[in-house]
């Protein structure tokens, strides 16, 4: 399901690895959360924006509305939240590989905005996998 690392040769000999970004891996669980009727149940009074900035990729959003569930490429301007930190830190953590507690305590994540309300999304990214 996941492309999980794919390995490319260049005519100079570097080998790149090249990794499911976060945006993707976002996206598969967004498209869970569409199936799940206890999370829509869960959300159905919600209207939240929450940014997530990879430091090393493009930037996207999400929007939690009416148990709906819309993810966006780009910068929103009324976010609640914004999670900040590199990319390949971000997939393990949708991936559930990372604690997102440890990582902010490490530094490797950074939060703008409502520290409550990126933990209610945590929860939510939680119950999708």
């Amino acid at each position: 399901m996941f492309k999980s690392c794919i390995v490319n040769f260049l005519d100079c000999g570097v080998i790149l690895l090249s990794m499911d970004s976060p945006f993707e891996i976002l996206s598969e669980l967004v498209g869970k959360a569409a199936q799940n009727t206890r999370l829509k149940e869960k959300t159905k009074d919600w209207n939240k924006v929450f940014q997530f900035r990879p430091t090393d990729s493009d930037p996207f959003y999400l929007v939690i509305k009416g148990g709906e569930v819309k993810l966006e490429k780009g910068s929103a301007p009324n976010a609640v939240a914004t999670i900040i930190m590199p990319a390949g830190d971000m997939v393990q953590l949708f991936r559930g590989q990372l604690d997102a507690v440890q990582a902010f305590f490490s530094g490797k994540l950074k939060v703008e905005g409502n520290m409550f309300e990126a933990q209610s999304l945590q929860s939510l990214i939680e119950a999708t996998r």
